[in-house]
């Protein structure tokens, strides 16, 4: 169970949301279906939700779709989010949905994006993303729908010069499809590409949502990625390990900033658009840990150690992956917490006190 500072951090943040300069009365009445429910971006941006219609009074309600009820039970284990706002339903979106058509949005998130499934589950990890839109984007037929948000990734712009960063939403490079590190981004690209065939033949009003790496209160401390690593030996007081040279330049961002940049494109983006949702700034693998170990957490004397043992887990090895976000700061969205402030927010999450 999350504990009192949890609670008190996603409040802080749906109120930092729900005060952007959105027209959230367009959500009045209505009825959101979300994927993945159990996830860390889905169940932080139903919680947001939670709180955003309590303020407003927008009488919205949410059903989200799990695998496991028992393990959202434990997500969302505050009675208050069931009061005739959350409904959980236990069904697999490999099949055919069997839920009324009711609802006026869909967000598809469910999906596995950890690489530590990539090498031993690559079917699991494929299906969610392809079979799994193919079900949803036939339901989403039956209803009479504002819009059907896709959650892709970054990742699909798949190895491009990195002197060309930041890319907009339409600069791609090659992925090889016989490489099952590539499981994950290839199956994106083809969720990607069913949705705008919905869009063409049958209407659906699709957006596609790219993230890339976004983090906060509720990140799985096991989730095998290297700034969860750090999250997991920072919350032990353990020195933190990196498992290669660490160059590798990557772009976080926090999770309240990246719900509120959903929401500019939900409720003001263009339907059959494309846009990237992350942090511009960038860092490299060994200048988080070090940041974190040097400054954010300074008091806690941790160092960062190198690990020669090559990590087990497969990954696509990008480089780089700073994309533009111009499309999305033209609606209006900006980001609000710096590296340090989100990293902090993250940690006091765990139960842990920083002084």
């Amino acid at each position: 169970m999350k504990n009192d500072n949890f609670y008190r951090i996603i409040k802080e943040d749906a109120s930092i949301i729900m005060n952007e300069a959105l027209n959230w009365k367009l959500l009045k009445n209505k009825k959101i279906l979300i994927t993945g429910g159990n996830g860390f971006i889905a169940s932080y941006f139903i919680k947001i939700l939670f709180f955003i219609n309590q303020k407003k009074k927008l009488n919205l309600k949410v059903d989200c779709i799990v695998r496991k009820k028992k393990e959202a039970l434990k997500i969302f284990n505050k009675k208050d989010y069931f009061d005739n706002f959350l409904s959980i339903k236990e069904c697999s979106i490999l099949q055919k949905i069997a839920l009324q058509p009711k609802y006026n949005y869909i967000f598809h998130t469910a999906s596995i994006a950890t690489p530590k499934f990539f090498a031993s589950n690559p079917i699991e990890v494929l299906l969610p993303n392809t079979l799994g839109t193919i079900r949803l984007l036939e339901f989403s037929e039956l209803n009479k729908l504002d819009k059907f948000i896709f959650f892709s990734t970054t990742g699909v712009n798949g190895h491009v010069d990195d002197k060309l960063r930041p890319i907009s939403e339409n600069v791609y490079g090659p992925l090889d499809p016989t490489k099952i590190e590539n499981c994950y981004l290839e199956s994106k690209r083809m969720g990607e590409n069913l949705c705008f065939a919905w869009f063409a033949q049958r209407k659906i009003p699709i957006q596609i949502i790219r993230p890339a790496i976004t983090y906060g209160p509720g990140v799985k401390l096991d989730d095998g990625r290297s700034y969860a690593d750090f999250f997991n030996s920072i919350v032990n007081n353990k020195n933190l390990i990196l498992h290669s040279s660490g160059v590798a330049i990557r772009n976080f961002c926090y999770i309240a900033d990246f719900i509120t940049g959903l929401a500019h494109v939900f409720l003001k983006g263009k339907i059959g658009q494309v846009y990237n949702l992350s942090e511009e700034n960038e860092y490299s693998i060994k200048a988080l840990a070090k940041l974190l170990t040097n400054k954010v957490f300074k008091e806690k004397k941790l160092k960062v150690v190198y690990n020669k043992k090559k990590n087990k887990f497969l990954r696509v090895n990008f480089n780089r992956t700073t994309v533009s976000t111009k499309k999305a700061r033209a609606l209006g969205w900006k980001t609000r917490f710096d590296i340090d402030a989100g990293m902090r927010r993250t940690i006091s999450s765990y139960n842990i006190d920083k002084n």
